[in-house]
This record gives structure tokens, C-alpha cells and sequence, in this order.
């Protein structure tokens, strides 16, 4: 496997635990400040939508769509 191949692997297992640290981040929040003006279901559907789009590329990369890397902790 190339060096520019693997960097990008890597980079998207990084982006897609980083992404999903953030959704649970945002979930934690909208319990805390369930009346604050910010639409956190909005930024996790967002989330969401850009982990969809990561995965799918991984899992064409590599043939798997779950990160090797663990996840990250809250």
C-alpha cells in the first residue's frame, strides 16, 4: 500500500472518531442546556451526514467502514 494511501486512511479514521466525539460532546450538551438557542440536533445530523460520507470512502479504501482506531473517550 502506498505512503499517500495510507495517510488518507488514516486521516479519515482520525476525522470519523473526531466526528463522532463530537456528537456525543453536542448530546451531552443539548441535556445540560436543553434551553439554549443552539439546534444541536442540527450540528449532530450534520455529523452524521459528513460520518456517512467518510465511512463510505474508508470502507472503498479498505473494505471495512469501522475505524481500526479506538474511540475516543468524553
Amino acid at each position: 500500500m502506498s505512503r499517500e494511501r495510507q495517510s488518507e486512511i488514516k486521516n479519515l479514521e482520525y476525522r470519523i472518531r473526531k466526528l463522532e466525539r463530537g456528537i456525543k460532546v453536542a448530546h451531552r450538551h443539548s441535556l445540560i442546556l436543553n434551553g439554549d438557542t443552539v439546534d444541536y440536533d442540527f450540528m449532530i445530523k450534520q455529523r452524521v451526514k459528513e460520518i456517512k460520507t467518510l465511512r463510505d470512502r474508508l470502507e472503498k479504501l479498505t473494505g471495512r467502514r469501522s475505524p481500526n482506531t479506538p474511540k475516543w473517550p468524553v
